[in-house]
């Protein structure tokens, strides 16, 4: 759904906006599983993402109607957030998070064109674009380091144990860009994507997924447990960041079978992260796309997040030379491969991988070229009287 649209569905229910803000999605380079681990990652943000259009009404309440579905909503600051569901959750936890501030009540459209369970942080979106309104709308002056700490809060309050990565890229995010996230210091570099005529692509399974109710918190919760172990066993250290390549041999009689193989994936893919900037910065493009496919193989073999219809479409990037890598991207159990090519899929391309997948998944996947744009703070907001 265009702003347009978003922008008219405004004015038939509340009048003229008087703030306009986006809030993109992300996609993610590599480095899986990793922000939680305090180690790197590699996203950008990207543009396609949430469209939120607001007015304060005088009122202590917040009317929100989502402009796709037209499902609206009423909500309070401190409203018992175990009550509420879908997407009123974020917008409720956000509320909850800001409890202290001062916040006046508001109309507010929001809509887009992320693809909801697609794993580029539609949630994110959300979140972060519902924060940056209300520091906007109440003049709170609030840091973008307060912003993104608010907006991981909110969504750990409903119900993922997630890491930084993605509200620090929706907010930070910087055109043609990636952003080299040093998830325990929360500071970053960024990085110069020049890719010269190669592309990255988001290929969406359509396979719906929600992260509460998947194994990711219990990912999350063996690798805590491999680090108590390891420190325990082997040597002192605070997360699975602080231990490289040449530990993993190591480690493998100190730990069970399942916490080995999550903790070597980590360990592995957060030198992948490394390698993958190195190949970014000297243009090895092949290289960068044999970390993709390394870092995928890890994720459904060694960290068992993936799922069949990931696993196909990585598959099918094999056997064509125009992918040079691919791999799921997100918390898993469904959502997106990211891929990287040598040059513009053409519709041949796009029509042979869609009726191979309905034929086999009984499915139409979604195609979605991206490119590392704007975060929320580099974004111009617009102001309408």
């Amino acid at each position: 759904m265009d702003n347009y649209k978003i922008r008219d569905a405004f004015i038939k229910h509340f009048g003229q906006a008087e703030l306009i803000v986006f809030a993109p999605g992300r996609a993610n380079i590599i480095g899986e599983h990793t922000d939680y681990n305090e180690g790197f990652v590699l996203p950008f943000a990207i543009d396609q993402g949430v469209w939120f259009f607001a007015s304060v009404n005088g009122q202590d309440e917040f009317n929100i109607i989502a402009a796709d579905t037209g499902e609206n909503s009423t909500l309070f600051p401190h409203q018992n957030a175990s009550l509420i569901y879908g997407w009123e959750k974020y917008f409720n936890q956000v509320l909850m998070a800001m409890a202290a501030s001062p916040l006046k009540g508001s109309d507010i459209v929001f809509g887009g064109n992320l693809p909801i369970g697609a794993g580029i942080s539609s949630s994110s979106a959300i979140t972060c674009g519902f924060v940056h309104l209300l520091n906007k709308m109440n003049h709170l002056e609030m840091s973008p380091h307060k912003m993104v700490k608010i907006a991981v809060e909110a969504e750990r309050g409903s119900g993922v144990r997630g890491g930084i990565m993605d509200q620090y890229s929706i907010f930070n995010g910087l055109k043609n860009k990636a952003v080299l996230l040093d998830c325990r210091s929360n500071s970053h570099e960024f990085v110069d994507l020049d890719l010269d005529d190669c592309h990255f692509y988001l290929i969406n399974t359509c396979v719906k997924h929600n992260l509460i109710n998947t194994d990711y918190n219990n990912r999350r919760a063996q690798c805590d447990e491999a680090v108590s172990l390891l420190n325990k066993y082997y040597r002192p250290i605070r997360a699975l960041r602080d231990l490289n390549t040449d530990d993993i041999p190591k480690i493998g009689n100190l730990l069970s079978d399942t916490l080995f193989k999550r903790a070597s994936f980590v360990i592995q893919e957060n030198q992948r992260v490394k390698d993958a900037v190195h190949a970014i910065k000297l243009k090895n493009f092949a290289q960068l796309g044999e970390l993709l496919y390394a870092s995928h193989d890890g994720l459904s073999q060694l960290f068992e997040v993936s799922c069949p219809e990931l696993d196909w479409l990585v598959d099918y990037t094999l056997d064509d030379d125009i992918f040079l890598g691919s791999r799921m991207m997100g918390g898993g159990f469904g959502g997106c491969t990211i891929n990287f090519t040598s040059g513009e899929l053409n519709d041949e391309k796009i029509n042979d991988l869609s009726d191979k997948y309905y034929d086999r998944f009984g499915i139409n996947p979604e195609i979605i070229p991206i490119s590392p744009e704007d975060g929320i703070l580099q974004k111009k907001t617009s102001y309408s009287h």
